[in-house]
């Protein structure tokens, strides 16, 4: 191999490598990421903070038939991961089938203290923390923030012509919010709903689909299209 070019290669790492070590090192995402990561918290996403004075990580399990989609996660927060998806096989609870499961885990940084303070309090005896909406969700919602909460926990009910949002995890008060936060910021009439034992979700019905396919469709990742009603892409 040519010298000259493997002095370039050599170059080229070194340079990546203190790139990747000033990203890390920041204490704000870039406002793509900061609105895919909301969006992903308001769905199945955990921030994992040991104590009060460690940084913290972001954490996704996605199921196996959604590879794609967390390959483009990973891919938007490639910076910020050390190592690359896992995908883990649990045995269900009779033990005659097997459920795969992927998932990703960012490293440990500054950068994710604020999301957890964000989106995280300590219950009343203060062992554990629980996730909740953030109470400025009004200032923090944005069409890629719907998104990803759309890839997360969206689904299209095809024999309503409706999209769902599994809100479950959270309080009927917060879930309000955040349904009053898609009106009130993106001009989407959604509805919360009893689904069952103290959980609620959100809807959105017919007349507002395709207002919002056309509002989040850009910031979707084809293999979700089906989430919002539409069929699936492979790229």
């Amino acid at each position: 191999m040519n010298n000259n070019l493997i002095l370039k290669q050599k170059q080229t790492k070194i340079s990546n490598k203190n790139r990747f070590k000033e990203i890390r090192k920041s204490l704000t995402l870039p406002k793509y990421l900061n609105d895919a990561l909301i969006g992903i918290m308001l769905g199945d996403g955990y921030l994992y903070r040991s104590s009060l004075t460690s940084n913290t990580r972001l954490e996704c399990s996605l199921k196996e038939a959604n590879l794609a989609y967390a390959l483009y996660i990973y891919a938007l927060f490639i910076h910020y991961i050390g190592s690359k998806p896992n995908i883990l096989n649990t045995a269900s609870s009779s033990g005659d089938k097997t459920y795969g499961s992927i998932r990703l885990k960012t490293l440990s940084l500054p950068v994710f203290n604020y999301y957890h303070d964000l989106f995280y309090f300590r219950d009343s005896n203060k062992q554990k923390w629980i996730k909740k909406v953030p109470e400025n969700i009004n200032d923090l919602m944005s069409p890629v923030v719907l998104a990803f909460l759309l890839m997360g926990d969206g689904n299209y009910d095809i024999n309503r012509k409706r999209i769902r949002i599994f809100t479950n995890s959270f309080t009927h008060s917060e879930t309000i919010l955040l349904a009053e936060a898609i009106k009130y910021k993106l001009n989407i009439n959604a509805s919360v709903l009893y689904d069952r034992k103290d959980q609620y979700i959100i809807t959105i019905g017919a007349k507002q689909i395709s207002l919002l396919q056309e509002l989040v469709l850009e910031h979707f990742h084809p293999s979700m299209f089906y989430r919002i009603g539409l069929p699936n892409k492979t790229i």
